[in-house]
């Protein structure tokens, strides 16, 4: 029996199918069976081409493999292969691509799954790499794998392969369960190409589900009922067996006895925003609840915005600038919470904005709910010029719950803390999340102890511009902070369920195994 079975869907005998059953043929690896599977009457398709392949480790598999999840337990109950590749049409693999992913996973056994980057080819011949990043333990739905996932068939037979019941996860189940045990490893080599049709939005391919989704990082806002049902279940499901759902109750917040000098501080990090920092302060004082500071901190701008800043505070006493003692986004607002003399914390960022009702309807929002260890509104979007960008619907996160967040890219805007709370955490994390993930790092620990409320108004205006800092950073540092401050959650919520004694004893032991060996290799 062939050491690779490559699985591939049929829905036409048009050239691109060939190309990529040609590709396959020219392997350097030989040891290979590929079953083409009829996607509904597709048997005329499926005689086409194995006729102009001609190869005998072509054959036609059973039909009604017309999900990934079946075609997979098919190969997993009908073949003794080693390993399964799923392969979609216009995925044209490179020569060594096989002998490449098998090399690996035979190099490394706790490997389930290896994927690659690959090179698009598009409609004028041109060829652009596309980078992938490590996978490192994630565990929201939305990384992005590519189109080729190279699996090892033991690990998915400890699993028991795929569930069939699922329409939706049964892919990203099988990456949490996987995830439990063993690594989803990055082959960083271009290994095949995929051609990108003229005006395509996405690479071709029948079991193509892209990992980024249709609209970016916050796909999951806009997923239909059906779809949210099953990740949010798939989700909890590993929690639980990882020990890591937490349903504790919550606290209420340890205010102290002493009255603040004002109720709200308005905590603005600003680094070169001279065109945007006016209106941000502005938009402040135009407020209807009045008792509040601001405190802008400049982490050394070279642009003019302190000068800007410093002409609202002549006129203005609420207005503060101090200078920053760091050189990130985390330091800065730790410097401005500690100057903060309010009982509130509110966050806003430099080039964005408040409604005028804002600091009303949030602080007396934390006034009226004692657990609340924060409070977040919904955001509308806005251009350059404050107009609101249509077709854009208000960001909500009305999914959010203490479990979900954790495969969510964050909690929404704006952000209302007590004082006291950021306090007992230790302020944001400027060793770990300086520049990135700070404020989701801070969501998730809070969360965890206290209530994180909605307050259902959009309260809090989002520019979005060529220049925003979320576009300029790096987008490898952005994966690994947000995916770090997850995996930190993981273990903390471990502990916590250690503490009420709800964690199974096999994850204790297995999380002292793993403290064990850091401590080694510390």
């Amino acid at each position: 029996m062939a050491k690779v079975v490559v699985l591939f869907p049929v829905q036409n005998s048009a050239p691109l199918a060939r190309k990529t059953l040609e590709a396959l043929k020219a392997q350097t690896l030989s040891d290979w069976q590929c079953y083409l599977l009829d996607q509904g009457e597709k048997a005329q398709a499926v005689r086409e081409l194995l006729a102009a392949v001609g190869d005998a480790r072509f054959a036609a598999g059973p039909g009604g493999l017309v999900t990934l999840a079946k075609m997979m337990n098919w190969a997993l109950g009908n073949t003794e292969a080693s390993y399964i590749l799923p392969l979609p049409e216009g995925v044209i693999l490179e020569p060594q691509a096989l002998e490449k992913y098998v090399a690996h996973l035979e190099a490394n056994a706790q490997a389930a799954v290896v994927y690659s980057s690959y090179a698009e080819v598009k409609p004028d011949g041109t060829k652009q790499k596309v980078q992938l990043y490590p996978h490192e333990g994630c565990i929201h739905e939305r990384f992005d794998f590519g189109f080729v996932k190279f699996y090892r068939a033991a690990y998915l037979k400890k699993i028991g392969g795929f569930r069939e019941d699922l329409k939706h996860a049964a892919e990203y189940d099988v990456e949490l369960k996987l995830g439990d045990d063993y690594t989803l490893e990055l082959l960083d080599e271009v290994l095949y190409v995929v051609e990108v049709p003229e005006q395509a939005e996405a690479a071709p391919g029948a079991l193509h589900s892209p990992g980024k989704g249709k609209y970016g990082g916050f796909s999951y806002v806009f997923y239909p009922p059906d779809v949210e049902q099953e990740v949010t279940s798939v989700f909890e499901e590993m929690l639980k067996r990882r020990g890591a759902y937490i349903d504790h109750e919550t606290v209420p917040v340890p205010y102290p006895k002493e009255p603040y000098p004002v109720m709200a501080s308005v905590v603005i990090p600003v680094l070169n925003r001279a065109k945007y920092i006016g209106n941000a302060i502005e938009r402040c004082l135009e407020q209807t609840f009045k008792d509040f500071e601001v405190i802008v901190v400049d982490n050394g701008s070279t642009d003019g915005t302190v000068e800007i800043v410093q002409e609202y505070a002549k006129k203005d006493p609420r207005v503060r600038l101090i200078r920053g003692t760091g050189n990130c986004i985390a330091s800065a607002l730790n410097d401005g919470i500690r100057a903060a003399r309010g009982k509130y914390i509110c966050q806003l960022d430099s080039d964005d904005e408040y409604v005028p009702t804002t600091l009303e309807k949030m602080i007396a929002h934390l006034e009226s709910h004692p657990k609340c260890g924060l409070a977040i509104s919904y955001y509308e979007l806005m251009d350059e010029n404050r107009n609101k960008i249509p077709g854009i619907e208000p960001v909500t996160h009305k999914g959010y719950t203490r479990n979900q967040i954790l495969r969510r890219d964050g909690a929404g805007a704006l952000r209302v803390f007590p004082k006291v709370v950021l306090e007992e955490m230790g302020l944001y994390d400027e060793k770990n999340y300086g520049n990135f993930g700070e404020d989701y790092d801070m969501v998730l620990k809070v969360g965890e102890k206290y209530d994180v409320d909605r307050v259902h108004e959009v309260l809090y205006r989002y520019r979005r511009h060529s220049d925003n800092t979320d576009v300029t950073r790096d987008p490898l540092m952005k994966i690994r902070n947000k995916n770090n401050a997850r995996l930190a959650a993981l273990r903390r919520r471990q502990e916590i369920n250690r503490k009420l004694g709800k964690l199974p004893a096999h994850i204790a032991e297995k999380l002292d195994r793993e403290k064990a060996t850091e401590q080694k290799q510390a």
